[in-house]
């Protein structure tokens, strides 16, 4: 379901998005929409989980001495 948007935009911004919009086979309202869409709108927070599952994954041996690992990397940085 589409709905109407009134807004009070600079009138310079205005013509240059629609010059953009223009060069791009494109509109102002799938600017405007594509640029909603982009925004994380959601509330729902990611638990440590999610976090930790997002992370690098490190190339380590599996038996080789963490420890060790340790220091060379904090050598490198």
């Amino acid at each position: 379901m589409k709905t109407r948007l009134e807004l009070d935009i600079d009138k310079k911004l205005l013509d240059k998005a629609n010059s953009y919009a223009l060069n791009n086979a494109t509109n102002i309202t799938a600017l405007i929409e594509s640029y909603f869409k982009s925004l994380n709108l959601s509330n729902k927070r990611l638990n440590i989980l999610d976090l930790i599952e997002g992370l690098e994954k490190p190339n380590l041996s599996q038996y080789g001495n963490l420890k060790e690992y340790y220091y060379q990397d904090k050598v490198k940085r």
